[in-house]
């Protein structure tokens, strides 16, 4: 985890030019890796994000749980961000939304009547809220880099998530 920070700010001092990406109007698409750590998941995903104001910006995304120990998912989160800019080439932001997930059980289950393990799929819809809290280097005019954390409060399903994102601003 030290390693990935220093990563992070290394990358932002070599820059050379360094824009705060965050004006009224402006978008950003971006690619996220991460981990969900009570499901133990990989996860993959895309967001997009539009500033509504100079602070205040809306962050849709689409993240797939990669399949580990018969568990996958799809959620689909809508985030409202508040961004504080500390400088030009860093900011970090406090999170809040909705998440609504798709959960899939793959190979769960016994057929009682063989006692063998048997193919028992099933599919489990959750609604639910996320809290967190973001960090974002603003390498150049068209590249952010950012780390965030977020907990989803869920039914059966609450958990932490870390979060590593490169976006393209535009």
């Amino acid at each position: 985890m030290k390693r990935l920070v220093f990563l992070l700010f290394s990358m932002a001092l070599m820059c050379t030019q360094l824009f705060a990406q965050t004006r009224r109007g402006d978008s950003s698409l971006g690619f996220n890796l991460g981990y969900g750590f009570e499901s133990e998941n990989a996860t993959l995903g895309i967001d997009y994000r539009y500033n509504l104001t100079d602070e205040v910006r809306l962050a849709p995304s689409l993240t797939y749980f990669v399949k580990a120990d018969d568990l996958s998912a799809v959620a689909i989160d809508v985030n409202a961000h508040y961004v504080v800019k500390l400088s030009d080439v860093f900011g970090f932001y406090p999170l809040a939304g909705v998440d609504l997930a798709f959960w899939k059980f793959h190979n769960v289950g016994w057929h009682e009547n063989d006692f063998k393990k048997g193919r028992d799929d099933h599919n489990e819809t959750r609604l639910g809220v996320n809290l967190g809290l973001g960090a974002e280097i603003y390498a150049t005019d068209e590249l952010t880099l950012g780390l965030e954390v977020k907990y989803t409060l869920v039914k059966d399903f609450d958990q932490a998530w870390l979060g590593l994102r490169v976006g393209y601003n535009f």
